[in-house]
């Protein structure tokens, strides 16, 4: 009974974990250029959030927040305004890592 759960369940787990973990190191997530810059000339405090629109004008944070749920909150209300101007933007939510995390377009 033992060994069936450690063939079927405990090894398929360690070897995605695995598969995963070799992905990540080899093939890095990078931001793009203008965020990366963004993020370079004003870092965000560590395990905080940024809302960013990136609009025909270029790239506009929108604010740095402390928790996810905020900064959504404040890319959504973007979206809305941008609506109702009838403007086309993408409003980003980005963690301390410069991590996309959330992408809405208006």
């Amino acid at each position: 009974m033992f060994m069936p759960l450690i063939y079927w369940v405990v090894l398929p787990i360690i070897a995605g974990w695995l598969v995963i973990r070799w992905i990540k190191k080899h093939a890095p997530l990078l931001p793009p250029d203008d965020i990366a810059a963004l993020f370079a000339a004003s870092p965000v405090e560590k395990k905080w959030f940024r809302a960013i629109k990136r609009g025909p004008q270029g790239l506009l944070a929108l604010g740095d927040f402390e928790k996810q749920p905020d900064a959504v909150d404040r890319a959504y209300l973007g979206k809305e305004q941008a609506q109702a101007k009838g403007e086309k933007a993408a409003f980003l939510v980005y963690n301390d890592k410069a991590e996309l995390l959330e992408q809405v377009d208006s």
